[in-house]
């Protein structure tokens, strides 16, 4: 249960863009900027024209009970997509989260509802005679012919990834530049992002692709970094500051998204952590890592220069649910070879979640 009191700092903290709701004059009413969230039992249901409204009490910590309301599409829309009274239950528990009335604290605009049985449904969900969510048709291909990448997306199973840390070949700099690598450097363990290639796919978190005639602006899941891949030619400003994302530059070649991103600062290829990879020198493998300064344990670690450049090639599968990609990273500083690999993700229903990193590794020594 959130308390009510609690309703008012979270409106005033967290961005919720909510695109699709721009509509109906709705952004008069609510404001869309931010985000209402609470959880209550329903008492009453209206599907009506132009917005059903669902009621429901929320309790706060003190026992005092306010009675919210929040908009959904209008009635006549929701009865077409499935939507009945009977899911809304009186007194059943319901959790809500969307945007709050500009005026009025105790109305809301729902972007997505939980309920009772578990189901978590959003505004444009379409229900089955059973009551199950039935899965919008995905469009495979955008009006001007290019695939369709638009949407979330995420690992199916992260934890089955395996196979360790792959081979990487770097130049006497490159292990120069990583001869005192520690642990307390790597940029997970400050709430940093690490790199475009790894961060896609780390710890299963949900990816968002908008995807225009353009550009195409990738918000990670992890870290909250944010790329933005310019397909109209535009070449880096001379004053582009050098970044974690670097800049992007694409073009369709066929249905494959090929890209070219440079303008990167000085980071990590494999920041230190536990396990290692393998060390190659001069195209021999050696079983030495670089000397840790004393009393420092981990892995070998591979930093990447400011003349990194990395290529990525992004395909879709036939039916549009699965986005594979292949990239190399190139840097004629740090890397004897370049550091190949490949990846894929799955279009999900999952909302996307700013990562809001608290790192708390280090609480106990602080």
């Amino acid at each position: 249960m959130v308390p009510l009191r609690t309703i008012a700092i979270v409106i005033a903290l967290i961005v919720w863009p909510i695109n699709s709701m721009a509509h109906h004059g709705v952004s008069g009413q609510f404001d869309l900027s931010q985000t209402f969230e609470a959880s209550g039992k329903i008492t009453r249901i209206r599907l009506v024209n132009p917005h059903a409204y669902v009621y429901f009490d929320v309790t706060d910590d003190a026992g005092v009970v306010t009675n919210m309301r929040c908009a959904m599409e209008s009635g006549s829309s929701m009865k077409r997509s499935g939507w009945t009274e009977e899911m809304f239950e009186i007194g059943s528990e319901i959790t809500i989260s969307g945007s709050p009335d500009r005026n009025d604290p105790t109305t809301c605009l729902m972007s997505q509802i939980t309920f009772a049985n578990g189901v978590t449904a959003d505004r444009d969900s379409t229900f089955g005679e059973d009551g199950s969510i039935i899965a919008a048709e995905r469009q495979i291909a955008r009006e001007d012919g290019t695939p369709n990448i638009d949407g979330n997306w995420a690992m199916a199973n992260p934890q089955e990834r395996s196979g360790g840390r792959p081979t990487v070949t770097q130049t006497e700099a490159g292990l120069a530049a990583v001869a005192d690598a520690s642990p307390d450097q790597n940029p997970r363990f400050n709430c940093l992002a690490t790199n475009i290639a790894m961060d896609w796919v780390f710890n299963g978190m949900v990816n968002a692709i908008d995807q225009s005639d353009t550009e195409i602006t990738i918000t990670y899941g992890f870290m909250d970094l944010v790329r933005t891949i310019h397909l109209d030619g535009s070449e880096m400003p001379d004053d582009f500051v050098p970044s974690r994302a670097g800049y992007s530059v694409g073009e369709w070649d066929g249905d494959t998204l090929v890209v070219t991103t440079t303008g990167f600062d000085e980071g990590w290829i494999m920041a230190p952590v536990g396990g290692g990879a393998r060390l190659v020198v001069d195209g021999e493998e050696e079983a030495d890592r670089p000397k840790r300064p004393e009393g420092r344990g981990g892995p070998q670690a591979v930093k990447n220069s400011e003349e990194l450049t990395v290529t990525e090639r992004f395909t879709l599968n036939d039916d549009g649910t699965v986005l594979m990609r292949e990239y190399a990273f190139f840097d004629p500083i740090y890397l004897e070879a370049p550091f190949v690999g490949t990846d894929e993700v799955t279009l999900t229903a999952d909302a996307y979640e700013p990562y809001a990193c608290e790192d708390l590794t280090n609480e106990r020594t602080e």
